[in-house]
């Protein structure tokens, strides 16, 4: 019985190139979709909540929500590639990276608050985010 490439190696040498661009691409696109989505919600009409309809019509004529759906179906395609190369249970979590981006970006172009509680928030993903990371990104599957 031979080893799998995908089993846990106690030295390791670094993530793979395409792994870690895949994964900071889809922070960004997570990022991009957010703060765009809300943008784009705010766009609407006053009468949307009261008026479904009229507010699907509205979002299909605004650039801004056909801008999200291509990102939505880039995030997918993305997805895809990034958990040919890691365990989702170490690719999803570094992903949570994407909520402090957001909160930045937020911050910084919609104006919203980053309140110290929000913060206390982010630190403890950057923890978890970092205690993650530590670990192996594919490991071979016990079963």
């Amino acid at each position: 019985m031979g080893t799998e490439n995908h089993q846990t190696r106690p030295g390791r040498r670094g993530l793979p190139p395409r792994l870690v661009l895949g994964l900071g691409l889809a922070i960004g696109l997570d990022t991009a979709v957010q703060t765009i989505w809300k943008r784009a919600a705010q766009s609407l009409p006053v009468t949307a909540p009261v008026d479904p309809l009229g507010a699907m019509i509205a979002a299909a004529h605004q650039p801004l929500f056909i801008a999200v759906g291509v990102m939505i179906a880039a995030q997918m395609a993305n997805w895809l590639k990034v958990l040919d190369d890691a365990d989702v249970s170490y690719a999803l979590p570094i992903t949570a990276l994407s909520y402090l981006s957001v909160a930045a970006v937020s911050a910084l172009w919609l104006h919203e608050a980053l309140t110290p509680g929000r913060l206390a928030g982010m630190a403890l993903i950057l923890i978890g985010v970092v205690l993650v990371a530590r670990t192996e990104h594919n490991t071979l599957n016990p079963s």
